[in-house]
């Protein structure tokens, strides 16, 4: 784990990074693929029914 107080950022960072590249590689703008994921996560679990 990090020594900077950010454990969670610094695993989660270079996943969230190979994910827009993966997006970009199959043709979306990385824009796009990044307002996406910000749509997902404000929609959170809740929405999605994925929480009971």
């Amino acid at each position: 784990m990090a020594d900077d107080g950010h454990p969670a950022e610094d695993y989660l960072r270079p996943k969230l990074q190979a994910l827009i590249s993966d997006g970009v590689r199959a043709g979306f703008p990385q824009n796009e693929v990044i307002a996406v994921l910000i749509s997902l996560l404000d929609e959170g679990p809740e929405e999605d029914g994925e929480m009971t």
